[in-house]
């Protein structure tokens, strides 16, 4: 007999930089195939953030489409569930969703 079990992986957190950790994913594209990885590894939910250019957390809307549209293409099936965070600068239009 199996136990369900049900993975979430959070690839990125909204403050680690490279710096702190040379293996987090920065970018949009890094972030992609980082959630593939934990997709294929048997995850079914991500908590993701997006970066500016300059590591720092961002809110700007291209980039959540990017993510999402990748992850959609990549990882079929899998709840994504997108956060600006606390830290992004957004105030009262901070935003986490999911699909």
């Amino acid at each position: 007999m199996s136990n369900p079990c049900i993975i979430c992986v959070a690839i990125t957190g909204s403050l680690p930089r490279k710096e702190n950790n040379p293996a987090v994913p920065i970018t949009v594209e890094e972030q992609i195939e980082s959630t593939q990885a934990a997709f294929e590894a048997g995850a079914t939910i991500a908590h993701c953030h997006v970066r500016n250019d300059d590591q720092t957390p961002s809110s700007d809307p291209e980039k959540f489409g990017r993510l999402l549209e990748g992850l959609n293409k990549h990882c079929p099936g899998m709840i994504v569930q997108l956060s600006t965070g606390g830290r992004s600068g957004a105030g009262e239009s901070a935003v986490a969703c999911c699909r």
